[in-house]
C-alpha cells in the first residue's frame, strides 16, 4: 500500500504499520507521522536476510540487528564488529556516507533511528548505537590520534574510564602518558570520543577489535571460530587481584587507579 513512513517520513510502498508493529515494540517516541512501514525500511528490520548472509559469506539467513550499516553513493556496505578499519575508512572518506547506523551490541535494531545525510556531504550524522552525533571527518581524525597511542599499551575500558593500572603507566612512560591523557581527558563521556574508541585499532595487531573490554557482544563474525580458545591471556587480563571485599567483585577492586588527579598541576 501507498502511504507515507512511520520511520524515515518518506512517502512510498510498504506494509500498513498496525499489521507489522509488534506488542514488543516501545520504539514509539522515535516514529513519525504516517501509516505504514516503507519496503526501504523493513529491509533494515529483517530477522533471516539471506542477501546479508550473501554479503558476509555466511551460510544462514542473518539478523540485520546485528550488524553495522552504511550507504555510500547509494550502495549498500553490512559491517561486522571485526570491520572496523573498513568503518572508519568510509566515515574519514569524501563522500560522508549517505547512512551511518554503527552496531556494537547487535541486539537493538538501530537504522531506523538514524538521520540520512545527503548525498556528497562533508561530514553528517552517525547513529552509534543509541548515540547521534554529528561528525566531521577531521574531528575524528584527530582524537584517534591520542586515543591509538594510549591503546597501544592500556585496555579501551582504561582509556574510556580513566582508571589506568599505575605498572601500565610506568610502561608506557609517564610523559608521554600524560601528554596524550591530557589531550582526550575534556573529550572523555562525549559521542565522538565513544566512536574514537570504538575505532581504534592497534597498529601491531589486526585482531585488537576482538580483545576489546567493555564493549558490546561477542562479534557475530566469530560464530564457530573457537581458535581463540587456546591463545594466552594479554596484559588487560592480567590486573592484580586484590583480597576480596564484600561491596566489590574481583576486577572492582583496587588494582587500577584513577591517574589523572593525582598528577595534575
Amino acid at each position: 500500500m501507498q502511504g507515507q513512513c512511520k520511520f524515515c517520513g518518506q512517502a512510498s510502498e510498504g506494509v500498513a504499520f498496525e499489521k507489522w508493529v509488534k506488542p514488543t515494540f516501545m520504539d514509539f517516541d522515535k516514529l513519525q507521522g504516517g501509516e505504514i512501514v516503507c519496503d526501504a525500511c523493513l529491509f533494515f528490520f529483517e530477522e533471516a536476510s539471506p542477501e546479508l548472509a550473501e554479503r558476509m559469506g555466511k551460510e544462514k539467513p542473518q539478523r540485520m540487528r546485528n550488524y553495522s550499516h552504511f550507504i555510500v553513493n547509494g550502495e549498500w556496505t553490512p559491517l561486522s564488529k571485526g570491520n572496523k578499519a573498513q568503518m572508519r575508512e568510509l566515515l574519514l572518506s569524501d563522500p560522508f556516507p549517505e547512512l551511518a547506523a554503527i552496531a556494537d551490541s547487535g541486539q537493538k535494531h538501530i537504522v531506523f533511528r538514524a538521520t540520512r545525510n545527503a548525498a556528497g556531504s562533508k561530514a553528517g550524522w552517525v547513529q552509534l548505537e543509541e548515540q547521534k552525533l554529528y561528525l566531521i571527518p577531521d574531528e575524528l581524525r584527530g582524537l584517534l590520534v591520542p586515543v591509538e597511542g594510549l591503546y597501544e599499551e592500556f585496555s579501551k575500558g582504561e582509556i574510556e574510564s580513566g582508571d589506568y593500572a599505575g605498572y601500565r603507566i610506568l610502561k608506557f612512560g609517564m610523559d608521554r602518558w600524560l601528554e596524550l591523557e591530557n589531550q582526550i581527558k575534556a573529550m572523555r563521556g562525549k559521542p565522538i570520543f565513544s566512536l574514537a574508541l570504538f575505532l581504534a585499532q592497534r597498529s601491531d595487531d589486526g585482531k585488537s577489535g576482538n580483545q576489546e573490554q567493555g564493549g558490546g557482544l561477542a562479534e557475530s563474525n566469530l560464530e564457530g571460530n573457537t581458535s581463540g580458545l587456546q591463545e594466552p591471556l594479554s596484559d588487560d587480563d592480567m590486573d592484580a587481584v586484590r583480597e576480596s571485599s564484600p561491596k566489590r567483585g574481583v576486577h572492582k577492586q583496587s588494582g587500577k587507579i584513577h591517574q589523572p588527579t593525582l598528577f595534575e598541576t
